[in-house]
């Protein structure tokens, strides 16, 4: 009995505990789409652990999982078509699907450009050929630059799933902190037009000749 009317008692507490528990093992924030334009979508939500926005893309490419896996390989393209990139270069190869590089980012005027290293890793579904790609930030693995502010936090995943028409739908992650004094909610302000332009830009740039007939060995069309 006693058991029963602190139950009743406290409902409303243990309620809200459930709510926090189930929150923090499923993330389920929903999302809201706040860009729909030219077959791109664009969704932010609160971040679990950080008051910057997370980000989630979803379009659709006109073009192949080989095509698309080289493209992201050649990072020496990124200043090409990552929104604000100033420079790019690969640190180390581990293997083929696997590399660590460089990655500084231009900020206007009096606000310090962005670096840091990112490792990312690529990954294929053998049964359903989905590709997997995932970036990570690496603090400290290059030399301390003394004008720059070294990006704290930076968590990316793509993921390109083959469509039966020959296309690929691709599905684009990211949270990003980039440190320094910069206000979150000036942060949140823009987190969209990053995305957004990046992926606009990889849409027109798949359709060089560069990037078809590309031959990735390791991944299956």
């Amino acid at each position: 009995m006693k058991a029963i009317n602190y139950i009743k008692q406290h409902q409303n507490l243990i309620l809200f505990a459930f709510l926090l528990l189930n929150l923090s093992y499923t993330g389920s924030i929903d999302w809201e789409l706040r860009k729909s334009s030219n077959g791109i979508f664009v969704y932010t939500r609160q971040g679990l652990k950080s008051d910057i926005k997370e980000v989630r893309c979803v379009t659709n490419f006109q073009s192949n999982l080989k095509n698309l896996v080289y493209f992201i390989k050649d990072i020496s393209a990124h200043p090409q078509y990552i929104y604000k990139c100033k420079m790019s270069f690969i640190l180390k190869n581990v293997n083929d699907s696997e590399l660590y590089y460089y990655h500084e980012t231009a900020a206007p005027w009096p606000v310090a450009n962005r670096y840091g290293v990112i490792y990312y890793k690529i990954t294929q579904n053998n049964s359903t050929k989905v590709v997997t790609i995932k970036s990570n930030g690496i603090m400290g693995m290059y030399p301390n630059q003394p004008d720059l502010v070294e990006v704290p936090a930076l968590t990316a995943t793509w993921t390109f799933t083959p469509k039966s028409d020959g296309t690929v739908d691709g599905e684009y992650y990211i949270y990003l902190n980039p440190g320094g004094n910069i206000p979150t909610w000036l942060i949140n302000l823009f987190v969209v037009d990053g995305p957004y332009s990046t992926i606009t830009k990889m849409k027109e740039m798949l359709q060089n000749e560069k990037y078809n007939q590309c031959k990735v060995n390791f991944i299956k069309n």
